[in-house]
């Protein structure tokens, strides 16, 4: 099947592409920008992060430039949804930075929340802003979406696979009651993997708000107090485990199960693993 690039959809002259700019928005401050704009009010979206004036001293915009803001998808770093497309009218000044003024462009609204391109953007952490006439010819159409796009449904304990940011998304927000009551309705055995380094490490929940609440202990201290962990975490820094740690349920249990049975199903998926030989459990 051949490729569908952005300008098969968006249909710009040479002149309106020359005049854009392309916002690859990924996260500031342990938080995605994805969260940032699904989080807000659905009638006023919070897009100021992808208009902002200034980058490193350098001016991102001019004054009548288009910018077209997408947020990177968790769980594939090549996956961007288009979040805002606005004409600039007003940029502060160096001295005083911040998000540009601008008026949303009507043509593209039927986009927003539903236009998924794929593009690699590498290493390039420090930039976010290009100019669209250096990177439109690269930039794939993934999907466009029936209906705005829904991070994170729960569809069973078998499917659970998280990232930091959406268990944070998840236990730190009001939208996700459903999937917060299905973790703490049950006891359970759980997996982090360090994605980076490849090794896990094999826990469990057995206290009266089963995995919801040893979940949420995590996304207090990162450790949840094991010493490998720990020691990790004074190594590597917070930010280490907001990018490269995944959570994963192995195997539930009803809440009236006893704590010994989910021990013992603990140490033998310890074993599976080699957790303690290759990985994070010390014991």
């Amino acid at each position: 099947m051949k490729d569908l690039f952005l300008n098969d959809i968006l249909h710009l002259s040479d002149e309106q592409i020359s005049n854009s700019k392309i916002g690859l928005n990924m996260s500031w401050d342990g938080i995605s920008h994805f969260t940032r704009w699904y989080e807000s009010d659905e009638n006023k979206r919070h897009t100021d992060f992808t208009y902002y004036s200034h980058q490193a001293g350098r001016k991102n915009f001019y004054r009548g430039e288009w910018c077209f803001g997408f947020v990177r998808l968790d769980g594939n770093p090549d996956k961007w949804l288009l979040i805002s497309v606005g004409e600039i009218i007003d940029v502060p000044p160096k001295e005083k930075p911040g998000p540009c003024r601008h008026n949303e462009l009507p043509q593209f609204q039927g986009l927003i929340g539903r236009l998924i391109i794929c593009y690699h953007k590498g290493h390039t952490f420090g930039r976010y802003i290009f100019k669209m006439e250096n990177i439109i010819n690269d930039v794939k159409v993934s999907e466009i979406l029936p209906n705005i796009y829904e991070p994170i449904k729960f569809n069973g304990f078998e499917n659970v696979h998280l990232s930091f940011s959406t268990l944070k998304m998840i236990l730190e927000t009001e939208r996700y009651q459903d999937y917060k009551a299905a973790l703490k309705g049950v006891k359970g055995i759980y997996c982090l993997t360090d994605s980076k380094e490849g090794k896990f490490y094999i826990g469990s929940a057995s206290g009266k708000d089963g995995i919801l609440q040893r979940w949420n202990n995590y996304l207090d201290n990162k450790t949840g107090g094991n010493q490998a962990l720990i020691e990790l975490y004074n190594l590597k820094g917070d930010k280490y485990f907001q990018d490269y740690f995944e959570y994963t349920i192995i195997e539930t249990f009803p809440k009236n199960t006893d704590t010994h049975k989910i021990i013992e199903r603990e140490n033998y998926w310890k074993d599976v693993f080699k957790t303690k030989e290759n990985g994070y459990n010390r014991n």
